[in-house]
This record gives C-alpha cells, structure tokens and sequence, in this order.
C-alpha cells in the first residue's frame, strides 16, 4: 500500500473531533504543491468524506439539541394541562357528592328503589327582576341566593341536586343519605318528609330575610366561599333599597318572590348520563309531582303532594307547625285556621291534557298579610302608576280571607271607598233588588253595605260563581255507533250537531266570567283606588318625598 493509501486509511479512522484540524493540514499540502497528482487526488477524497462526517456530526449535535428542547417543552406544556385538569376538576365537582361517596365508601354502579323526597324551587317573574340588575349584577345577584338557599339545604342534610337557570332541584334520602339509609322504611320517610317540610319553610324564610335587607340573611356558620356570595348578594340588595331616589319604587316593585313544591315517594336514584357527563339524579312520580306542585304553588308559600301531607299529619307535624305558624303571626294571621294553613285542594294542570293532582298549599308567611298591607300602601302612594300592580295583588289574593280583611281595614283606615253597592249588583241582582227594597235612597243604600258586607264576603260569592262553572263539566267527546248501519252517517251527523250546541253553551258562560264578570268586579275596586289617588294626589306626593 503507497503511503498516500496509509494515510487515507488512517485519517478515515481519525474520530470527528480531530477532523477540522486534518482538513486544515491536507488543504495547505496540496495548495503548496507538496504532494503528487495521486496523492493530491486521494487527498480530495479523503476531505470530502471528512466534510461529509464534519458535517453530520454537527447536524447530531444539533439535532439532539433541538429534540431535548422540544422535549422539555412538551413536558411542561403535559404538566400545564394535568395542572388546570385538576383545577377543573377540584372547580367543578359536586363537594356534597364527593363526602357522601367517601361516607359511603364506594360508587353505586347499579341504580336501586328508594323513598325520597324532592323539592323544586322558582323565583317568580324574575324576567321583570332582572331588568333591575345589569347582567353581572344578576350573575351575583342569582349566585348569593343560591348559596343561601343550599346552607338552608346542606344544614338540613338535604342535597341539591341540580340548578337551572333561575329554579334549583333538591331532595332527601336514598342510599347515600347517612340519616335514612339505616332506617325502616317507614321511619325513613316520616324523617325525611320532615326534613322536606322544614327545609321548604327556611328557605322562605331566608328569602324574607333578604327582600327585607335584614343582615340575618348572612349566615354566619356558612363556608367562606359561600359567605363572600350572599354576602355580595345582599349588598345589591342593601344598596338598592337605601337609593334615596328608587326606594318607594323599589321597596313596592322589587320583591324576590319564590315558589316551592315538594313531593315524596318512590323513586329511582342512582348514575344517569353517557361516560364523561354522569349525573347522580333521581327519575319517578314524585320528581314530576313535585315540579307540578311547583309550578302551581302560591307565591312565598309552599305546595305539598297529598301523600307528603299525610305523613307529616301522622307524624304530628301538621299540628307542631299550626300552633308554631300562629305563635309567630303578628297580627291577623293569629286567627289563622288549620284548614286555611294547609289548604287541600285539587290542581288541573290544563296544559298537561288536564291532568290532575291532589295536592295542598301550605302558608309559610306568618307576617303575609301585615306584608301585603305594606306593598299595597306602596303602591298607593306611587300614585296611578302603582294601581296595576296594586289590582294583581288583590286579585291574587282574592281568595285568602285574612289578607283580604287586613287590606279592607287598610282601605277603610284611608278613607278609601270601594263601590261594594256596584259589585252585588254584578254578582247577584236578585239580592241586590232586596237591598233596593229596603234602602230606597241610594245614599243609604251604600251606606249600608259598605257597613255591613265585607269584602271577603263579596270575593267568596265571586269565588262559588267560578266553582260552579267549573263543576258543569265540559260535555265529552260523543261516542259514535260501532256498527255500521244505514242510520250510522245521520247518528254521527247527529250527536256532532248535539256537542256542538252543549259545548258552545258552556263555552259561553266561561268567557262571559272571564272576559266580563270577572274585570267588572275588579273595575269597581279599581276605581274607588283611583278616585282616592287623585282626591289625595297631594299628600300622596308628600308622603313619598317624606320617606326619601
């Protein structure tokens, strides 16, 4: 082997680092004609590899800079996501579930039959509420209470299943609860259709509180979390009602006022949902009872499922609540009697293909008709701007006799003349053509119903118009031949023209209550309030300028 070829092997074997340095010698060899043509040529060669080996050595130098780089970066770009995954997951999950599943010691994989008893709550009208509040006013506004209501809830040991929009869903029992789960199957619905009823009498309760800016509405046992919301809640509402310029308006118009229905029964509880969105909910009559009860319930009271009423009276509680409703009234509702605080009544939802429920309203106010007294003189002294709302409150209540009195005594205290003589004549004319008889002149003729015939009497009289017309039943569907006959097309033909006739009758009576009788009794009451407006628009207008 020529030594050009010794040297070529050798410097192939030479390792990277001492390339840059060989390249430097061979290069001043041939450019200095020190070596032949073969050598100069073998020389080339060898440069070339050695570029060639100089340079994919710093491209793996490289490289592996870059891939430890973009390793690092993926490392923390995976720890970033694992970080804000258990932020999420911490954010959102249900607290109250979690405790329960730990008590419990595992996750129900099957769903199971249970007693339980089930709530809805519904702010009323909240539309017209929150054209008070700017949007995140109302995001504060719904989160405050919210949280109120759930401390109510938790410290009860009610869950709360789910909230939508402005109403939230709760209930008690089944197989996570710790105070029913042990328990027979009877001690365990009187327990927590006790828990129900009670639960369902805080929150009204707490709603109170916060329409009336009262600082009890702050829990002071609440999580920290959920003290800073109904805290910031009741600041809005604390501010609103101290704004020297809103304050007859807002203390006449701006009333949070919820409904509540609840129901008890079997239902099935356990996890519902696709892989990824599971739900521990509950699906049964009573969930459907109580979302009716809700939907129909009084405002600022409570409606219970007939069955929900009948444990709590065996249990004791309906007669416990009674004498605690009448120990706390502070004026008329102390004569309050067991059948008007549980009123049982039967609800047709006609929406629902008139389905009906058995149900009963429950009175939760013990202070409603000193309230209504407040909201009327309100809206009395807002001038005729305050009548509209002012008429929807009267004929809400129409049927409550004990607020009916208190506002005929707030009415009569004023001054306030209410055209009683006008409305039996309406109502019936046959008695007020024996009134006539009696009382030739007009004047004393007035002057004696108006002494002698309360309103609550005109408004029941209103009230067995309106049930008797719901008594006549509307005529059936007629039931046609089954079989086929010459007769059978003029029988069909027939029977058709006979509903016709009946239905339309019906029909008649209805919207002649509704679309006259009904506003006419109410136009009479409304005018007396208008024509007292503007005799004392003047002291009206100083009264309001006073409270500010």
């Amino acid at each position: 082997m020529s030594a050009a070829a010794n040297k070529k092997e050798a410097n192939l074997a030479m390792d990277d680092v001492d390339m840059a340095a060989f390249l430097e010698t061979t290069g001043t060899l041939a450019a200095n004609d020190c070596a032949d043509a073969e050598e100069v040529e073998e020389i080339e060669e060898i440069e070339e590899v050695a570029t060639d080996r100089l340079v994919q050595s710093l491209d793996d130098v490289l490289f592996d800079d870059l891939e430890t780089s973009t390793t690092a970066v993926e490392v923390e770009s995976q720890q970033a996501n694992e970080s804000l995954k258990l932020r999420i997951a911490t954010y959102y999950i249900n607290k109250q579930l979690e405790n329960m599943l730990l008590d419990f010691g595992d996750i129900p994989e099957s769903s199971s039959e249970s007693a339980l008893g089930v709530g809805f709550i519904d702010i009323a009208d909240y539309s017209y509420l929150s054209n008070w509040l700017s949007p995140r006013e109302n995001h504060v506004f719904l989160n405050g209470l919210y949280s109120a209501f759930h401390h109510v809830l938790r410290r009860n040991g009610g869950y709360l299943n789910k909230i939508s929009g402005d109403s939230m869903m709760f209930h008690f029992g089944g197989v996570l609860d710790p105070l029913t789960r042990h328990l027979t199957v009877a001690a365990a619905e009187a327990q927590i259709a006790r828990q129900l009823f009670l639960t369902c009498i805080e929150i009204q309760a707490s709603c109170r509180l916060f329409n009336r800016a009262d600082e009890d509405f702050i829990p002071v046992d609440a999580d920290p979390s959920d003290r800073r919301c109904i805290q910031q809640a009741y600041m809005i509402i604390r501010n609103l009602r101290e704004n020297l310029s809103l304050i007859t308006s807002i203390d006449a118009l701006f009333q949070v006022r919820i409904r509540i229905g609840a129901a008890i029964g079997d239902v099935c509880i356990g996890n519902f949902g696709p892989s990824g969105a599971r739900q521990w909910d509950v699906i049964g009559v009573p969930v459907i009872e109580a979302r009716r009860m809700e939907s129909s319930a009084p405002l600022d009271g409570i409606r219970i499922s007939r069955r929900l009423f009948e444990v709590l009276d065996a249990s004791g509680l309906v007669a416990e609540y009674h004498a605690s409703f009448r120990s706390k009234a502070s004026g008329f509702y102390q004569g309050i009697t067991r059948d008007e605080l549980f009123k049982l009544r039967d609800v047709t939802l006609f929406e629902k293909k008139g389905a009906v429920f058995n149900s009963c309203a429950v009175q939760a106010n013990p202070d409603l008709p000193e309230d209504i007294w407040r909201q009327i003189e309100s809206r009395i002294e807002l001038g005729e701007s305050g009548v509209p709302a002012l008429m929807t409150i009267i004929q809400y209540y129409r049927g409550n006799r004990l607020v009916i009195g208190a506002l005929e005594e707030l009415f009569r205290e004023r001054g306030l003349r209410l055209h009683k003589e006008r409305m039996i004549r309406l109502l019936s004319p046959s008695w007020h053509k024996e009134l006539q008889a009696l009382f030739p002149d007009e004047t004393a003729l007035r002057a004696h119903v108006d002494s002698t015939v309360s309103l609550v009497k005109l408004f029941r009289l209103l009230g067995a118009m309106q049930d008797h017309l719901k008594k006549t039943d509307c005529p059936s569907d007629p039931t046609f031949p089954a079989s086929y006959t010459e007769e059978w097309l003029g029988q069909v033909i027939a029977l058709q023209d006979s509903h016709y006739r009946k239905d339309k009758k019906y029909h008649e009576r209805m919207r002649y209550f509704q679309a006259v009788l009904l506003p006419a009794v109410f136009a009479c009451l409304e005018a007396g309030i208008r024509e007292y407006i503007v005799l004392h628009q003047a002291e009206l207008g100083k009264a309001s300028y006073d409270k500010l």
